[in-house]
């Protein structure tokens, strides 16, 4: 069943991509442009400036891993523009019949408005610039200035939907001075009763995936990647954003943050 090899990828994410925003601190000021039908052809395909345009699922954990790295690039490199698309937004029904989409997060390279390359899952910045043949430009120390944190907690929760079956994710950030020190993310996932016979074969396949602790409940089943994973160890999360940098993004990307 096509649903059951979806949810074997499934987990929890979010991608920070609502639109050029500022942080909650001046000194953390960065650019992510959220893209729809509606501003593609001038955002991305007119660009003046390289763009990096991100592809991604609130159902995608590698996409939460690259909130930190899009972040440093948009707020270290003026001459590189970084964009998103929300796959769950309405208003994107163009982009997805032009665009070869087929897993989150899918970065598009993309300069003088030709695709120059195409990159699927978490990868390094170097690695996004040497797939766009292009070698930035470092912004001044005024704007790569790193902020400090008082070292605090931050939780976000959004509902959701992957493929009929609705969740509850909830992303929780333990914050040092100069670092994210831990990510724990949960994953409410609720079964239908039309989907109820499958129930088993759903959390037989997610605990074979090794994608995070799969455990029953009333409703269907939770899936938790914590800190120490070997799920989350494998994906190499950079952890540089601040706590205004990653609770503006989660924010604007729909999330409840406290």
């Amino acid at each position: 069943m096509n649903i059951l090899k979806h949810i074997a990828t499934f987990a929890a994410a979010a991608i920070l991509a609502a639109g050029a925003f500022t942080t909650a601190n001046a000194a953390d000021d960065i650019k992510i442009v959220k893209v729809n039908d509606s501003n593609f052809e001038k955002e991305i395909m007119k660009s003046k400036t390289p763009v990096i345009l991100e592809i991604s699922s609130t159902s995608c954990p590698p996409c939460l891993v690259m909130i930190p790295t899009l972040i440093g690039i948009a707020k270290n490199y003026s001459d590189i523009k970084v964009a998103s698309v929300g796959i769950d937004e309405p208003g994107i029904d163009k982009i997805k019949a032009t665009l070869p989409i087929q897993a989150f997060p899918t970065f598009f390279l993309i300069k003088d408005g030709k695709i120059v390359n195409r990159l699927v899952g978490v990868v390094k910045e170097e690695e996004i610039f040497a797939a766009m043949q292009y070698t930035p430009k470092k912004s001044t120390a005024k704007n790569t200035k790193k902020s400090k944190n008082s070292p605090k907690n931050l939780v976000c929760k959004v509902n959701g939907q992957f493929n009929g079956l609705k969740n509850l994710v909830t992303i929780s950030f333990e914050f040092g001075e100069t670092e994210i020190k831990n990510v724990d993310i949960v994953t409410d996932v609720f079964i239908p009763p039309e989907m109820e016979d499958h129930r088993e074969d759903i959390i037989a396949r997610m605990r074979a995936s090794g994608k995070g602790e799969v455990t029953t409940t009333l409703t269907g089943l939770q899936i938790h990647i914590d800190n120490d994973c070997r799920f989350m160890k494998a994906m190499d999360m950079k952890r540089t954003s601040t706590y205004g940098e990653m609770r503006a993004g989660l924010e604007l990307q729909g999330f409840s943050c406290k």
